[in-house]
């Protein structure tokens, strides 16, 4: 198969930049890592990229001080004011993006381009213009682009993936995912540090590109609440949670997409982006996904694929790392459901059940004769019955005609269906051991390979979540066109 561009200049890129990695890939130095924001969520990254071996924080940075300074007594690293000037740093190998999301894209995009490998924190940025153009400098300058979520480092999606492009499911119709949460307090009440002010938090430096306004704690310290920096529960959550139904079902670009909700508990003077909110898109496979929660009810949609011929239900554990899945068949297509999954090397993988309940007992003999003609149509729509009496037909032609041979042998047929319908077959798979996200992204350097959630998957849930808060901020339907890459107006 010929490449395509992308691939082309992908791999351009990394061969002109893997003597760079020479250093790194047989040095017995650690790899140096670099965090942007020390807020709550660098935290994580910090505590596990100083207990790695193999890396070693050496510069950090924030633009409120009392942060940069607990960032650098806790890690032991340089500290920096400026972004770009810890970009500058010859002692940072990766970057850690863990600032509001409106930060996101041009700190990823001007950390590629100073030469580091970059992990950004979920969601990828804010717009769709702004992720198209992450994956653009990615490929041109053959770094790492990755999104962390620690979801998608979770083993469940690969076996679920398994199923559906194994076709398990036969074609794949709609499918449900869900992140929800409730507290007392507002929603992302973080506190607020009584002695922040302008001279000791660079509010410039936070508003960025963001809308010129009045200093303000709130803000700084609550800014997901706000539209100017945050796409609330969408981008915040649902971002999570969106990303491994699009890998699963085949990592295609949302086409359509329709949002509902509102503030129905949280004030919108307290909070601007929405306390509930449900997302509905449609993708070029003809199939629907919903995404549903709320901030102040914590009773979550379980996690189902369905399809024509078979569902996968998501089990235990969390909405964040589900336990196990379990394939059950349609009704219709019980008979062949062993087989497909057998076909879809998934049988070996996991735990079979069986459950035998009542046969339900059709009378065909005796029945009127427009009712028998009914049930053999439905009957024979199916094809193993079909095949099967299609099969005995050909030694007994009076099984063509009506009588009390065809009705005795109907009746026995009818009987053996509602048998092998009355028992119920699922299929249960448990989640494969897994990495943290981090360990596929340390792998990820060294390997040039990308990681679980890499900008291409990104960009794809970037989409998702950009049309429905667009969907949802317009009061509209939002489009996107796959094959020019944005939104448009209607189809395309």
């Amino acid at each position: 198969m010929k490449p395509t561009r992308r691939e082309l200049v992908r791999y351009t890129a990394l061969a002109a930049t893997a003597a760079s990695y020479s250093r790194i890939l047989g040095a017995n130095d650690a790899l140096g890592i670099g965090i942007i924001g020390l807020g709550n969520i660098s935290r994580g990254h910090i505590e596990e990229y100083t207990e790695r071996p193999e890396t070693r924080i050496t510069a950090v940075c924030d633009i409120y001080a009392p942060r940069l300074d607990a960032g650098v007594t806790k890690t032991g690293a340089k500290g920096y004011h400026a972004y770009k000037d810890l970009l500058a740093d010859p002692k940072v190998d990766a970057v850690i993006v863990c600032t509001p999301d409106h930060w996101h894209a041009p700190m990823a995009i001007d950390a590629m381009r100073a030469g580091k490998d970059v992990d950004v924190e979920k969601p990828m940025c804010m717009t769709i213009d702004e992720a198209k153009q992450m994956v653009r400098v990615a490929e041109e300058t053959g770094r790492i682009l990755a999104v962390d979520s620690e979801h998608m480092a979770h083993g469940i999606w690969e076996p679920a993936r398994a199923a559906v492009n194994g076709g398990v499911l036969g074609k794949v119709l709609w499918s449900q995912t869900s992140r929800s949460r409730n507290a007392r307090q507002p929603p992302w009440n973080y506190p607020i540090d009584a002695d922040a002010s302008p001279a000791n938090l660079d509010w410039e430096a936070f508003l960025g590109s963001a809308p010129k306004v009045p200093f303000s704690k709130e803000r700084y310290f609550r800014w997901r609440r706000f539209w100017d920096y945050s796409g609330g529960i969408a981008t915040d959550l649902y971002y999570h949670h969106l990303t491994p139904m699009i890998h699963v079902l085949g990592r295609e670009f949302p086409i359509r997409a329709v949002s509902a909700g509102g503030n129905y508990f949280t004030p919108e003077d307290v909070m601007q982006v929405p306390d509930t909110f449900v997302l509905s898109m449609d993708f070029p496979g003809k199939y629907t996904v919903v995404c549903g929660g709320s901030l102040n009810n914590a009773v979550e949609l379980p996690i189902v694929i369905r399809g024509n011929e078979a569902n996968i239900h998501f089990e235990g554990g969390s909405q964040m790392r589900p336990a196990s899945i379990v394939l059950e068949p349609e009704d219709p297509y019980r008979s062949t459901f062993k087989e497909k999954v057998k076909l879809a090397g998934l049988d070996g993988m996991g735990e079979w059940k069986e459950e035998k309940g009542k046969a339900a007992t059709t009378q065909f003999i005796g029945m009127p004769e427009r009712k028998k003609r009914q049930l053999l149509g439905l009957l024979l729509a199916e094809p193993e019955w079909k095949a099967r009496v299609d099969e005995d037909a050909k030694k007994r032609p009076a099984l063509a005609q009506p009588g009390a041979e065809r009705d005795e042998y109907f009746q026995q047929i009818f009987q053996e269906r509602a048998e092998v319908n009355a028992t119920k077959v699922s299929l249960r798979i448990d989640a494969p051991p897994s990495k943290t996200y981090r360990q596929y992204f340390i792998e990820s350097i060294t390997t040039r390979k990308p990681t679980p959630l890499d900008g291409e998957l990104g960009y794809r849930s970037q989409v998702a979540v950009a049309l429905g808060v667009e969907a949802y901020r317009g009061n509209k339907v939002t489009f996107f066109d796959p094959i020019h890459e944005k939104m448009v107006d209607r189809p395309a």
